[in-house]
């Protein structure tokens, strides 16, 4: 009798395993629930490089027109008014890691599948990949290289204060009032949705089912603080009801003024705030494009025999890029806020 078998080594099984980390690694993703095609996502995800050659993608941003036009018995002919216009790029990289076994002993020895693990621990890599490049996009990673340009932070227990320099921020910082609380997070609402006084672009709000919100991205340690205040709890206890399937309401603590309050423990700490003792942190508050994610290449694995097909390796890998939208050498649809914190993750 002649049976179809379908081993682990069929293309069709690598194609399907792929698909299913690529979808999985995304999934996992924390940005994920912020992430769409759409000018209107925080994270606007580009494919246009997983189908055609390059590995820049230039967008563009045409500002408001701040002319007052004319009236009745003015002339209009030679009082037009030029476009302004910005543009950004996000340039793609490639990234990869791989596993590798000492051999056939070793896959008899263990008690699991060590060719099980290594997918699996391929997939966990990627996820936080995704996770930390956008993190540190943001300017609020443990690795990123540039802080973001309008930071806001307190120095008092009413004094708000937004400053495009982040040493000022992290030296003038109180440990006791530069905590989180909730007259802040309406003070960087404010100020986002003016654009202080259009000093910089206003954020746009991301809509769901009809009403304007923002996000609010701080690490535990913050949260904590800001759960201890009696505003807060009180806060909660009269929360209005949400589109709960909505993925931007998925997993947050709570929602004050229009503001979706998440936490991630990838927000950079530190504790040489306030001159040099007080415990710190990185938060960002995000609007709609805040970030342009863009694929060159899906996460895709290879599987690698050496020795005479005695050891087995797998790799990953992707190419893709992100950046954060930045117009006119300022940050677009992003603020930075640095806050005091209560030690409670200890580092």
């Amino acid at each position: 009798m002649a049976k179809t078998t379908f081993a682990t080594d069929n293309a069709l099984t690598k194609k399907a395993w792929e698909e299913k980390l690529f979808r999985d690694s995304v999934k996992e993703s924390y940005f994920s629930k912020f992430q769409g095609s759409g000018s209107d996502s925080v994270v606007q995800v580009k494919d246009q490089l997983s189908k055609d050659k390059g590995d820049k993608i230039t967008f563009g941003l045409r500002m408001k027109l701040a002319g007052a036009g004319v009236t009745s018995g003015s002339v209009l002919e030679g009082n037009e008014e030029k476009l302004v216009t910005y543009d950004n790029s996000v340039t793609l990289e490639q990234y990869r890691h791989a596993v590798r076994d000492d051999g056939a002993l070793s896959r008899q020895r263990a008690m699991f599948e060590i060719e099980d693990e290594h997918k699996m621990a391929l997939k966990d890599w990627m996820t936080e990949k995704i996770d930390q490049l956008q993190f540190d996009s943001l300017g609020i990673g443990s690795g990123a290289s540039a802080n973001p340009t309008k930071i806001f932070y307190k120095t008092s227990a009413t004094a708000f204060t937004a400053t495009g320099t982040a040493s000022t921020a992290k030296t003038a910082m109180d440990a006791t009032n530069g905590k989180l609380t909730l007259n802040f997070l309406s003070f960087i609402k404010a100020n986002a949705k003016t654009g202080g006084n259009r000093a910089y672009i206003p954020l746009r709000p991301v809509k769901v089912m009809g009403k304007d919100y923002y996000i609010f991205l701080c690490h535990p340690d913050a949260l904590f603080d800001l759960k201890a205040s009696s505003e807060w709890q009180q806060a909660q206890r009269e929360a209005q009801e949400r589109g709960k399937d909505n993925p931007l309401f998925t997993g947050a603590a709570g929602i004050w003024d229009g503001v979706v309050i998440h936490e991630h423990e990838n927000c950079a700490v530190a504790t040489d705030g306030g001159g040099s003792t007080v415990a710190w942190t990185k938060a960002v508050f995000m609007g709609a494009q805040a970030m342009v994610w863009a694929w060159g290449k899906r996460p895709e694995v290879k599987m690698k025999e050496f020795d005479y097909d005695n050891e087995i390796g797998y790799s990953i890998g992707m190419i893709a890029g992100v950046a954060k939208s930045k117009f006119n050498s300022l940050d677009y649809g992003s603020l930075g806020v640095y806050l005091a914190r209560t030690n409670v993750s200890g580092v």
